[in-house]
This record gives structure tokens, C-alpha cells and sequence, in this order.
């Protein structure tokens, strides 16, 4: 099938509800604009994006949480 690349490995899809509107500001954001919180994890600046879209991890982070 051509459109096998959307489950592609790494591919990462999140759900959203009614109740998420302010997070859907943060959609279309890049990695590093309004970096005003830190990761969860490391501790090192992440943007607003991150923390609504990438469970409040860096990019670092995120991504080896999703090899685990």
C-alpha cells in the first residue's frame, strides 16, 4: 500500500477532545518558540509545543521515550 509511511516506525498520534482548544494554539508551533518550560525529565528548556504535544519532554527525551 503507498500511504503505509502514517504507520511508519517513529511515527508518534495523539488524540485530542473537546476540552483541548488552548492546546490546539500550540499545534503548529516550532521546537523552539516560547521557550518558557522545562522537561520533565532533563530539566533543559523546552517549548510551549513540547510541553503540550511531547508530554512535556525535549525533543531528546521524547524520542527515546518512544524506542523504549
Amino acid at each position: 500500500m503507498e500511504n503505509d509511511t502514517f504507520w511508519e516506525e517513529g511515527s508518534f498520534i495523539q488524540t485530542i477532545g473537546p476540552d483541548d482548544k488552548g492546546k490546539m494554539r500550540t499545534f503548529g508551533m516550532k521546537h523552539d518558540e516560547e521557550m518558557t518550560f522545562n522537561c520533565s525529565k532533563c530539566k533543559t528548556k523546552i517549548s510551549a509545543h513540547n510541553k503540550d504535544w511531547h508530554a512535556g519532554l525535549c525533543d531528546r527525551c521524547f524520542d527515546a521515550s518512544m524506542t523504549q
